[in-house]
């Protein structure tokens, strides 16, 4: 910042002395100090008094007239001149210097960066941000190129990341699809389990019930009958097990009246 206002001070000061600067004297007004001077640089305006700013010096001004006069001799004019000029050449060769320096080292690091393997197996995504942030660094320095090429390699790795999140997806939906195919699978089998059981126990004609801790179905077994004639006992009708399946007999099926017929009929000997 400094730099800055010191070449802009030499810029300003480098504008040639009015011959006619001697001849202001205090009691002038605005007007004749413009007329002789110039426009001056700048104005600053303090409360009653008014300083005008020229390169080699100012004016003060109360109420319309001069009243203090701060300027340079021509010869302090020409020797301060020619100190400004001696820094202000001395400046810009500083300035050359220094862009020369800041310029040699951004090709050095382009350089490095190009040959760097390690640089070459990141992601396009991290070589273009990279790339971006260095073209800031160093505006000097061309890396179009390069910027270029990891632009196009990030647009590549958008593509496959967008095709890979799409196969995703598909592979997401198979498996949702067989896993409700399977709980489906179940269920049919449980239903069909349900229905056989059923089907069985409404043709044994056998009660059960069934142990909520182990899922397990107990059957209870049918009483023997045993009929007695003229208090004696003549017979005695138990139920056979067959496979876990109690039958009074293997016979064809029978209603509950021919049954009681029949049982009667061999109490009595008929």
């Amino acid at each position: 910042m400094k730099s800055y206002l010191r070449f802009a001070l030499l810029i300003c000061l480098s504008l040639p002395l009015p011959l006619s600067a001697v001849a202001i004297k205090k009691g002038d007004s605005t007007e004749q100090v413009i007329e002789t001077l110039g426009k001056p640089m700048g104005t600053i305006e303090l409360r009653q008094k008014t300083l005008l700013l020229y390169p080699q010096g100012e004016i003060t001004l109360t109420q319309g007239s001069v009243t203090e006069i701060d300027l340079m001799s021509d010869e302090q004019f020409a020797k301060d001149q020619e100190r400004l000029r001696l820094e202000r050449e001395e400046w810009l060769a500083d300035q050359e210097r220094r862009q020369a320096a800041h310029t040699k080292e951004g090709l050095s690091i382009r350089a490095d960066k190009m040959a760097s393997r390690e640089f070459a197996t990141r992601s396009a995504k991290e070589q273009l941000d990279y790339w971006r942030s260095f073209q800031i660094r160093y505006p000097e320095v061309d890396v179009t190129e390069q910027i270029s090429s990891s632009l196009a390699g990030y647009e590549t790795e958008l593509t496959e990341l967008r095709s890979q999140q799409r196969i995703a997806e598909l592979e997401a939906r198979v498996a949702q699809a067989e896993k409700a195919a399977a709980s489906a699978r179940l269920e049919t089998e449980k239903l069909r389990q349900e229905t056989e059981r059923s089907e069985r126990s409404r043709n044994n004609g056998l009660s059960y019930y069934t142990d909520p801790v182990i899922d397990s179905r107990y059957y209870y077994r049918p009483p023997t009958i045993t009929i007695h004639t003229s208090g004696q006992k003549k017979a005695e009708h138990s139920p056979r097990r067959r496979n876990g399946v109690y039958r009074y007999d293997d016979g064809p099926k029978e209603s509950v009246a021919e049954r009681a017929t029949r049982i009667l009929n061999e109490a009595t000997g008929q």
